[in-house]
């Protein structure tokens, strides 16, 4: 039975343990928050041997052989480097840090202590996204669409220290994708955007780029948070390879495929990356191997953020 130690016992705390609960082989052990009351509820939820505000109690517990990280973006890296320096294999949220000295740091620690890490990128485990992916295995141009309704001012995640605003936070979920779907990595990108939404903000929060990968196929990234859309949803994919198109939306539930004069729609009747997700986490350490997603994976859906807030400052091309 592998113990958990959970870090965060906030929204997504709760439903990564709520995952986990549905999952043979693991269960949580430890639960830490800097708010007391938020890890004792955890505990009282679902189990486990202990609830504390005190991270390193669960950093240096010997029976607990992972750690899920699930705290805002600007303690990922020092705690993913902790959680590494004391052997504990990590399922971190994204953002994997919010600059590239910090992923570089946490590929390091992970690096020297020879443990995994796996970026919680949901969206590579909704069914239809790898379904398209089969479909349209290397996509000629591709589209990835991440738009939202406008995040309130005073959300930490809008905080440019706490969370780096909209393209930072939710931006690195549609890199990830688009790099899974293309089949490779990026090359150079070319961004325009700015702080359109949240004036005099520091943080950039609508990005429109375009992007050369190293396959040669291009891709349009469209993220921001001017307006969430009504037909494709926030999440929107698309997909066009010599005769094929596949149209990813309804928050990825829903797929339209066509191959010439056919076309049909496929639906999932609710979203399952999180719960899929934690499955291979556990799978991967329960066999000893190296879960499909790695620091690799964090590292660059966040170089390829970067470089497109450069590029929309700059006004010049980034390679990659």
């Amino acid at each position: 039975m592998l113990k958990l130690g959970l870090i965060g016992c906030g929204q997504l705390g709760k439903i990564h343990a709520n995952c986990v609960a549905q999952i043979e082989g693991a269960r949580f052990s430890g639960y830490a928050d800097i708010a007391r009351e938020a890890s004792e509820a955890m505990l009282a939820q679902f189990g486990g041997d202990y609830a504390t505000e005190d991270v390193s109690r669960v950093m240096n517990d010997p029976y607990i052989d992972a750690v899920y990280i699930c705290t805002r973006h600007d303690s990922h890296a020092p705690l993913a480097i902790a959680a590494a320096q004391a052997g504990k294999h990590i399922l971190i949220e994204k953002p994997l840090a919010l600059t590239m000295e910090e992923c570089e740091a946490v590929e390091e620690a992970v690096r020297k202590a020879g443990v995994f890490l796996m970026p919680a990128f949901k969206l590579r485990y909704y069914p239809l996204i790898r379904k398209a992916h089969e479909f349209i295995p290397e996509p000629l141009v591709t589209v990835g669409q991440v738009m939202y309704d406008r995040w309130g001012d005073d959300a930490w995640a809008q905080d440019p220290l706490q969370g780096g605003a909209n393209v930072h936070s939710q931006g690195v979920h549609t890199t990830d994708i688009l790099r899974f779907l293309v089949g490779s990595e990026p090359k150079r990108l070319w961004a325009t955007g700015g702080t359109l939404t949240h004036p005099g903000h520091p943080c950039i929060d609508q990005c429109v780029a375009s992007i050369e990968f190293e396959n040669g196929r291009v891709a349009s990234w469209i993220q921001g948070d001017a307006g969430m859309p009504p037909y494709p949803g926030k999440f929107f994919f698309e997909l066009f390879g010599r005769g094929r198109t596949v149209q990813l939306h309804d928050r990825v539930r829903s797929a339209t495929f066509s191959e010439g004069a056919k076309t049909w729609t496929e639906e999932r009747p609710e979203e399952e990356g999180f719960l899929l997700e934690n499955r291979e986490f556990i799978s991967a350490l329960t066999h000893g191997r190296e879960p499909e997603l790695t620091v690799q994976d964090g590292i660059q859906a966040t170089k390829i953020v970067l470089a497109a807030d450069k590029s929309i400052r700059t006004g010049d091309i980034q390679y990659l």
